[in-house]
């Protein structure tokens, strides 16, 4: 099987997820890993940034501190107790080849990715909206890993929106990708116990790291079926969605009693 893993240039969880999945067998089967920056056409830095103040200065400021931290960390090529502060020094590490590019549907990217002929392409919270160019070029089917229980919590940052309407679980989710977002058949879903000191972080971290359980049982699937594994259907008559939280929704979260990062504290 050749697969490959299109994913976004984030240090603080994907360093991690990635990590793991290459820490098992599938790793001879990844072909590639296609790196986007963290932003997008309609996502600029100016976006993230106002996006991230939401959650607070003290939020913002300790982020900014850790992305800096970290991004120095990578460019000196150091790991502290196993662990890699960036998706490419992960690649690095482990010989994986990985390809940075800019737009994932510019005629480069699709040229790129045609010429690893993959059965599978992987993304693992992409930063941007594929076209139907780069969902077909799979000669079995383009997945998308979401970290909710779909058809319920279509969207953005659904480890906020599970824990702001005090679901007791979640899920991280595999599908289908068609032309619409996080609107393919379900191949894999696995569930998750919320605790009630749950954490938007620690929630996060859990949805991330069940991506690789997931992930392991979609590639296993495919294989079994030539391509062709048993789905379910991701009913739109049951979905919602959301989009990135605002100021109000954060305040609402907080009053709630639940934390963003740290349990008791913030």
């Amino acid at each position: 099987m050749k697969i490959v893993v299109i994913t976004t240039d984030e240090p603080f969880y994907l360093p991690l997820t990635i990590r793991k999945l290459l820490e098992t067998p599938v790793r001879d089967d990844i072909k590639k890993i296609v790196l986007l920056p963290p932003t997008a056409r309609k996502r600029t830095w100016k976006t993230l940034i106002r996006e991230q103040l939401g959650f607070g200065y003290l939020y913002f400021i300790y982020r900014s501190l850790q992305f800096i931290i970290f991004k120095m960390l990578s460019k000196m090529n150091m790991e502290l107790s196993g662990r890699y502060f960036s998706v490419e020094a992960v690649a690095r590490a482990y010989k994986v080849s990985l390809s940075k590019i800019d737009n994932i549907n510019s005629p480069e990217a699709i040229d790129g990715i045609k010429a690893d002929g993959p059965d599978l392409i992987v993304s693992l919270s992409a930063s941007q909206i594929f076209s139907k160019k780069v969902i077909r070029l799979a000669k079995w089917a383009t997945i998308n890993v979401h970290n909710a229980p779909l058809p319920k919590y279509q969207g953005m940052l659904p480890s906020f929106w599970v824990l702001y309407h005090g679901e007791k679980e979640t899920a991280t989710t595999v599908h289908l990708m068609d032309e619409t977002i996080d609107t393919g058949d379900i191949v894999v879903q696995k569930r998750v116990t919320i605790s009630d000191s749950e954490t938007l972080d620690s929630l996060i971290k859990k949805t991330k790291l069940l991506t690789v359980d997931a992930l392991l049982e979609t590639f296993r699937l495919f294989s079994e079926h030539d391509g062709k594994p048993p789905t379910k259907p991701n009913l739109s008559e049951e979905a919602t969605y959301f989009s990135f939280p605002q100021k109000k929704d954060i305040k609402k979260f907080k009053e709630s009693g639940r934390k963003v990062l740290w349990k008791g504290i913030y």
